[in-house]
Parts: C-alpha cells; sequence; structure tokens
C-alpha cells in the first residue's frame, strides 16, 4: 500500500500508540482507508468493522431452522442492524478482527438443514452443530472454510455419502460425523488432511474397507469407526499394512462392524496404543502370547463378542498399564492365567461365556484392589469356593454365574459395601443353617445399600427369606432366588422393597398366602411366584401394581375366583398366568379388557360358564391357553377378532355347537387345539386359509362330513381327527371314503310329467298285484288280520332292509317320485315289502316322511354313504291293499 493508507497503517502497526483501521474495498477505486482513530490516553480506540458477512450467514442460518425446542436463536439472535454477533449464544469472535471463529450450537435440540451462506463464515475455525436434528445434504459452499480445524456433526440426522470435498480442510484436525446416516465408503480425498488427529465416524452406515491411504495420516490419535458395515472386502479383508506406521495412533474403536481375518497382528505394534475395540466383529484365531510385548502403553483391550479361541495369554502381566480386559463371549479354553493377579491396575475384567476351566487365581480379590467389575459367569469353571474378594472394597458388579462353584455364600461379600450387581445363580452353592453367622448372610444382602440386582437363583441354598424388620434395601430392584428350595412364608416385610422391579421367588417350595403388602411394591413390573405351594385367594392388593408387566402365578394351590379388578391393569399387563391351581367361577368380564396382553394361560382349572364374544377385543394376543377347564357353550365367533394369535388351545371343556367359520381369520395362526369337547357340524374348509398352520388336534368331539384338504390340511395326520365317528376323508387319515355326491340341477318342468308317469305306473302295478293276491289267499285271510297287528309293528334293521332290496339295487326300484324311491323288497321270512327312501335334501322331504310314517316307523341313516337319508317300510297285505 502507497500514499495516506501506507503512512497510517505503519503508524496502527508499529507506533506506540494503538489504533484500529477501518477499511472498505471499493470495487471501482480499490481500497479505501476510513479513518486512523489514535487515543491520545495511549488506549485501544476500537472502530466499528462492518460484520454484515458473518451476520447475514447466522440469519440465514436462522431463518432454515424449523424448530428451536429452547428458544434459544429466537430470542438471541437478532437481525437489528445494532446487534453485535459476537454476544449472540453460540459465537465466539476472534480477538484481532472481531470475526466470527467459533460457532457452536451443540446439544439445542434443533431442527433444520444447512444453509449454503455458512460458506461466508471465512474466518471460522471451529464449527459444531452436533447433538441435533439437522438434516438434508451437506452444502458445498462449506468446503469454502479453509481455516476450520474442528468439524462437529455428530448425533444429527445426515445422509447420503461423505463428500469428497472435507478433503478441502488442509488445517482439520477433528472431524466428528458420528451417529448419522452417512453410507458407503470413506473418500479417500480425507486421508490427505495430513494435520487430521481424530477421525470420528462411527455409528453410521459406512462400507467397504479401511483405505490403504490412512497411513497418510501420521499425526492421527485417534479413530472411530464403530457401528458400521466395514469388511475388508477391497483389501482382503484386513486392516491395511500402513497402519503400523501410525506412530502416534493411542486409540482405535472398530467394534460392531464385520471385520475378520488376521487383522488383529497388523496393530499390535502400534506401540503408542492405549485403547483398542475390535469387539462385535468376526475375528477369529488365537491371541499371540507375547500380545503385551509391543504395546507397553495399552489400558484397555475390547476384543469381546468374536471368534477368539485358543489360551488366553498367559504373559498378560506384561500389559502393566493394563485396566480392562474384555474377552467375553469368545471360544477361549484353559485356565484363567494367574498372573492377572499382578495386574493391579486392572478395574474391569470380563470373560464371561467361553469354554473356560479351572478356577478363579485365589488372590484376585487380593492383589488387584481396584477391581471394580469382575464377570466369568456362563463358564466351565470347576468346583471349588467363590474367592476371598474381602480386599477388593471398590468391586461393583461381580458375575460369576452359570459355573460349578461350590461352597457355603462367603460371608465376606457383605463387606462390599459398593457393590451394586451380584450375580452367582446356577451354581451349587448352599447356605450353612447350622451356623448363626452363615445363616446371617443371606439376609444381609438385602440389606446392602448399594445393591440394585441380585441373582442366587439356581442354587440349593435350602433356607428361608429373611425377615428384615424395616432394613431392607431401598435400592434393590432386582431380585431372583427362584428354583432354591426356598421354603417358608413370603415375608410381609417383602412390601418394605420399594425400588423393586422384578421380583422372581419361582419354582420353591414357599407355603401361605401372598402377603397383601405387596401392593407397596409400585414400580413393580415382573412379578414370579409360580411353582410354588401357595395357598388362597388371589389378593385384590395385586391390582394396585400399575406397572405390572408379568404376573405368573401358575402352579400353586390359588383357590377362588379370578380378581375382577385385574382388568384395571390393561395399560401394562402382558403375561397373565394363572395355570394349575384351584381356580372357581367364571372369568370375569373385565378381563377381556387387557387390550395389550400378549401371553394368557388359565389352563388347569376349574373355570366354568361360556366364553364370552369379548374375547375378541385381545386383538394383540399371541398365545391363549384355556385348556382343561369346565367351560361350556360354544366358541364364540368373536375369536376372529384375535388376528395376532399365534398359539390357541381349548382343549378339555365342554365347548359344543360348530367350530365358527371365523377362524379363517386368524392368519397368524400355527397351533390349533380343540380336541376333547362337544363340537359337532362339519370343521369349516374355511380353515384352509391357516396357511401356517403346523398344529390341528380336533380328535375326540363329534364332528361329521369332509375332513378339508386344501392348505394345511396336507400336513396333518390321522391323530388330528381321531374319534369323530362321522368324518370322511383321505384313508391316510384312517377314516371312510365320502361317496361322490354329484348334484344335479333338476329340471322341474320336465321333471313332472315324469314324475306323474311313474306314479301312474306304479299304482297300476300295485292294484294289479294285489287282485292276484287277494285270490290265491283268499282263505287265509282271517288268518292273516289275526297276526297283522304284529307284523304292522315290526322292527326291521338296516341290515335286513339292505338285504332284502339287494342293496337297494336298480332291479328293485318300482319307481321314483317327488321326494325319494321305492324298492321292492322280501324280508328273511318271506314277506315281501315296499321300502321307500326318502332324500332330505328336498325341499319338503321332512313334511312329506311325517304325512305317511307313523310313531316309530323311522329310522336314521347314519352310514355315510346314504346319509341324511330315513327309510320307511310299507307292508303289502292280500285283499286288504296297502297297510302301513
Amino acid at each position: 500500500m502507497s500514499g495516506p493508507g501506507a503512512t497510517i497503517s505503519s503508524a496502527c502497526r508499529w507506533g506506540l500508540e494503538f489504533c484500529s483501521l477501518s477499511l472498505e474495498f471499493d470495487y471501482h477505486h480499490g481500497l479505501r482507508v476510513h479513518a486512523c482513530f489514535i487515543s491520545k490516553r495511549g488506549a485501544l480506540a476500537i472502530a466499528h468493522t462492518n460484520f454484515s458477512t458473518d451476520q447475514s450467514a447466522l440469519l440465514a442460518l436462522k431463518a432454515h431452522i424449523t424448530s428451536d425446542p429452547q428458544n434459544i436463536l429466537t430470542a438471541n439472535w437478532s437481525s437489528a442492524s445494532n446487534s453485535n454477533i459476537c454476544n449472540w449464544i453460540g459465537v465466539t469472535c476472534g480477538a484481532r478482527h472481531h470475526r466470527l471463529t467459533a460457532l457452536n450450537l451443540s446439544h439445542m435440540g434443533l431442527v433444520g438443514v444447512i444453509p449454503p451462506h455458512l460458506g461466508n463464515l471465512s474466518f471460522l475455525v471451529e464449527l459444531d452443530l452436533g447433538n441435533n436434528f439437522f438434516n438434508g445434504p451437506l452444502p458445498q459452499e462449506l468446503s469454502r472454510l479453509r481455516r476450520l480445524k474442528v468439524i462437529h456433526f455428530g448425533y444429527n440426522n445426515f445422509t447420503g455419502t461423505i463428500p469428497s470435498w472435507f478433503g478441502s480442510f488442509a488445517a482439520l484436525q477433528k472431524i466428528g460425523l458420528y451417529g448419522n446416516g452417512f453410507s458407503g465408503f470413506i473418500p479417500a480425498a480425507i486421508f490427505n488432511l495430513s494435520a487430521l488427529e481424530i477421525i470420528s465416524l462411527g455409528m453410521n452406515q459406512l462400507s467397504g474397507s479401511i483405505p490403504r491411504e490412512i497411513g497418510n495420516l501420521t499425526m492421527l490419535k485417534g479413530i472411530y469407526l464403530d457401528g458400521n458395515k466395514f469388511e475388508g472386502i477391497l483389501y482382503d479383508l484386513e486392516f491395511p499394512n500402513e497402519m503400523g506406521s501410525l506412530d502416534q495412533l493411542e486409540v482405535l474403536q472398530a467394534e460392531s462392524n464385520a471385520l475378520k481375518g488376521s487383522a488383529l497382528v497388523l496393530v499390535l505394534n502400534i506401540s503408542s496404543l492405549t485403547s483398542l475395540d475390535l469387539s462385535g466383529n468376526n475375528m477369529s484365531g488365537s491371541l499371540p502370547d507375547n500380545i503385551c510385548e509391543h504395546l507397553p502403553s495399552i489400558r484397555e483391550f475390547y476384543l469381546g463378542k468374536n471368534q477368539f479361541d485358543g489360551l488366553i495369554p498367559s504373559k498378560l502381566w506384561q500389559c502393566k498399564e493394563l485396566r480392562v480386559l474384555v474377552l467375553h463371549v469368545n471360544s477361549f479354553r484353559g485356565s484363567i492365567p494367574k498372573s492377572l493377579g499382578n495386574l493391579t491396575y486392572l478395574t474391569e475384567i470380563y470373560l464371561a461365556e467361553n469354554n473356560l476351566t479351572g478356577s478363579l487365581p485365589a488372590n484376585i480379590g487380593l492383589t488387584v484392589p481396584n477391581l471394580e467389575y469382575l464377570n466369568v459367569a456362563h463358564n466351565n469353571l470347576v468346583s471349588g469356593p467363590l474367592p476371598n474378594l474381602s480386599n477388593a472394597s471398590k468391586l461393583r458388579k461381580l458375575g460369576m454365574d452359570a459355573n460349578s462353584f461350590t461352597g457355603f455364600l462367603p460371608s465376606t461379600l457383605c463387606s462390599l459395601k459398593n457393590l451394586e450387581f451380584l450375580g452367582l445363580s446356577s451354581n451349587n452353592l448352599t447356605i450353612d443353617a447350622s451356623t448363626p453367622q452363615a445363616a446371617s448372610t443371606f439376609s444381609c444382602l438385602f440389606n446392602l445399600r448399594s445393591l440394585i440386582y441380585l441373582s442366587l437363583g439356581g442354587n440349593p441354598l435350602n433356607t428361608t427369606i429373611p425377615a428384615s424388620s424395616g432394613n431392607f434395601s431401598t435400592s434393590l430392584r432386582y431380585v431372583d432366588i427362584s428354583n432354591s428350595n426356598i421354603r417358608g412364608n413370603i415375608p410381609v416385610d417383602i412390601g418394605n422393597l420399594s425400588s423393586l422391579i422384578t421380583l422372581s421367588l419361582g419354582n420353591n417350595q414357599l407355603s401361605g398366602a401372598i402377603p397383601t403388602s405387596i401392593q407397596w411394591l409400585q414400580n413393580l413390573q415382573g412379578l414370579y411366584l409360580n411353582d410354588n405351594q401357595l395357598q388362597g385367594h388371589i389378593p385384590y392388593e395385586l391390582c394396585q401394581l400399575k406397572n405390572l408387566d408379568e404376573l405368573l402365578l401358575g402352579g400353586n394351590r390359588l383357590s377362588g375366583s379370578i380378581p375382577s379388578c385385574l382388568g384395571t391393569l390393561a395399560v401394562a399387563l402382558r403375561y397373565l398366568f394363572l395355570e394349575y391351581n384351584l381356580l372357581t367361577s367364571k372369568i370375569p368380564s373385565s378381563l377381556w379388557e387387557l387390550k395389550y396382553i400378549l401371553h394368557l394361560n388359565l389352563s388347569s382349572n376349574s373355570l366354568v360358564g361360556p366364553l364370552s364374544e369379548d374375547i375378541g377385543k385381545l386383538k394383540n394376543v399371541v398365545d391363549m391357553d384355556l385348556s382343561n377347564n369346565h367351560f361350556s357353550g360354544n366358541i364364540p365367533s368373536g375369536i376372529g377378532g384375535l388376528q395376532s394369535m399365534i398359539s390357541l388351545s381349548l382343549e378339555n371343556n365342554y365347548l359344543e355347537g360348530s367350530i365358527p367359520s371365523s377362524f379363517k381369520t386368524l392368519l397368524s395362526l400355527e397351533f390349533l387345539d380343540l380336541s376333547k369337547n362337544n363340537l359337532s357340524g362339519e370343521i369349516p374348509k374355511s380353515l384352509e386359509a391357516l396357511l401356517y398352520l403346523k398344529h390341528l388336534n380336533l380328535s375326540f368331539n363329534k364332528l361329521q362330513g369332509e375332513i378339508p384338504t386344501g392348505g394345511p390340511f396336507g400336513n396333518f395326520s390321522a391323530d388330528s381327527f381321531v374319534s369323530n365317528s362321522a368324518l370322511c376323508g383321505a384313508s391316510r387319515l384312517h377314516v371312510p371314503l365320502c361317496k361322490n355326491r354329484t348334484k344335479v340341477k333338476p329340471n322341474w318342468r320336465k321333471a313332472k310329467y315324469i314324475i306323474s308317469g311313474v306314479i301312474s305306473v306304479i299304482l297300476l302295478a300295485a292294484a294289479a298285484l294285489i287282485m292276484i293276491l287277494c285270490k290265491k289267499r283268499n282263505v287265509e285271510v282271517v288268518r292273516e288280520t289275526a297276526s297283522l297287528h304284529q307284523v304292522l309293528w315290526r322292527r326291521v334293521s338296516r341290515l335286513e332292509l339292505v338285504r332284502a332290496t339287494n342293496g337297494f339295487h336298480e332291479s328293485n326300484l318300482l319307481g321314483a317320485g317327488g321326494f325319494g324311491s321305492v324298492y321292492r323288497g322280501t324280508l328273511s321270512d318271506g314277506i315281501d315289502t315296499a321300502v321307500k327312501v326318502f332324500n332330505l335334501q328336498l325341499e319338503g322331504a321332512f313334511k312329506s316322511f311325517d304325512k305317511e310314517s307313523l310313531p316309530g316307523e323311522r329310522i336314521n341313516m347314519k352310514d355315510a354313504a346314504i346319509t341324511l337319508t330315513k327309510i320307511k317300510t310299507k307292508y303289502l297285505k292280500d285283499c286288504g291293499g296297502v297297510n302301513s
């Protein structure tokens, strides 16, 4: 610059006084100097810098925000010309030029899109919009922000691919795109950012492999790629070799991807690593015994939920800085190295769900005083007592479930005042009731003030639930002492566990009544008292537990009725199991108000009455078992409303009537048992629509007609239909074959002439026959008349009639009328008969039969071959005409 401006500029830069130079760019005359104010007192005189560019960009961002739930920007960002943006919330300006250098709007719940105007914030160094609900594409204009060192867009709703222009930020040190919906590959341009120290791309939908160019980022300290779909398909399924050159890398986090192969070997040479997390992948092979040799600074090993096998490295003691060791859910075998007891900094050990044998190092509770989490559950740890953990005073979580630990429950557990989680279920631990001190161990666990989770189920504890005398811990939320040989009553003091969410006491020998004090467990969601010896009524106080999700009372000796107030639990209740008790009376109508119930089991009680049509209100129920009761009446058609039903059993009741056709709407049904009832009628052909039906039992009913063949019926065996005497169908079902009944629509116009002719012929033939007989047997009239009464009322079996008419052969057909056919027959004693067979499928046939019949003459043919027919016999008498 030359001229007066240069002089002033020099004065401003080098003079003793402080000043501020206000400049304006004139597109026609170049740069103009407006003023240089020199303070007479030597103080800084601040000129009013033109902030219009930055202000316009911020106001454009405000205009693109559709929701500001905390009213932060709405109330603070003003468009007034005299408003100083440097005072706006989230805005930081530089001390020298007073331009916007940092914009932090994180955790404000903002909804909107990023406008291109933000690309005008040319002095911006940090941009943090994390933990909001921004969406839409990232505008390319952001690539003009060449001073950017920090970008944080984490936990928003951005989608699409990561723009390649992110490679334009040459000064960028930290990039955070964590927790969005970005997909595709990592653009290679990002790996040109030589100043990059942190790259956080976790919890997206990114795929492919980790590019080889990652080796260019020699300043990297942290890589966060967790929760994506990386599988290395571009580079042989492994981390690239170039990662070995990242000699400043401290954190590598790539859990919950699909990485596999020997990728682990390549990162074990990065001596700067302090935290390695590859859990939740498909890594396999064994860990090298010298795994710690090149990782002197490692503090955290997260290798859980993979497919590693072999032995746990015996030289883990060389990782002297190790704090966290996570190897759970793999296939490690052998014993737990005793050297773990030498890692005095250890705070967390997770070895659960492997194939480990042996026992825990006996000194682990003494030599690892900083231990907070120890989980070795679900292994094959051999018989032996629990280790002495008295010195592990910081222990917060202890998980040893599903092993083979034996001996008494140690009293030293009661000294762990910080213990929050205690899992010892499914072992062989017991309590020495003969020693008062040992017996008190069980009681003191309920009094640990920090304890939240207590699981001792599946051990032969052989004791009673202690009475607390008001000392039960209010922190306990989960208690499981099921299947533990617990006897005696449920103590009234159980109501003092006010924070309890789950109480599991099932499969024990508890007796007495359910205490009404249980109503004070207002947070209770799961109550499991099944398979005990509890007696008395189901207390109405249970209805006070408005958060109750699962109620299991089955397998006891509970009597009386089902409380009608259970319907008030409709919002929360999903499981209701009352099976195998002594319950009587009807199902209360309020029970059908449990509209969110998923599983309902009332089987094996003595419940009575009909099933209500309101059963269809349980639209979400998945399985329902009402078997082995005394329900009567028809199956309600409303059952068709249970369209989420998968399993339904009404077995062994007194239900009658037909199977409702509404069953056809239960398209999700897989299991249906209606056996051992009094159901009649035909099997609805509409059941062929139940394509998912795998098990059907209709046995021991009174069903009749043809067994359907379509849909799932081709897969059912004879066992599904046994003991229904009138069913017919395929021979493989062990029922009679159905006769083909071809229905031809009668032509009544022609039939009336044919019928009239046939009847005339029959009458003429009958008259001629009678005259002949009268002449031949005139002498025997008196004798025949005397015995007529006996002949008229003679009972004739169906078999005899079949034989008499030669099986109703056409050669014996005398004629056909409007409602049936007449056959000639000769009985075994020589008496000639005329047999009229009515077709009751024709309208009016019943009426005609009643007119021609006398009481006691009807024979109901139940044979499947001539279903729905009746036979009337006419005896031909000499000289007396036709006698009925």
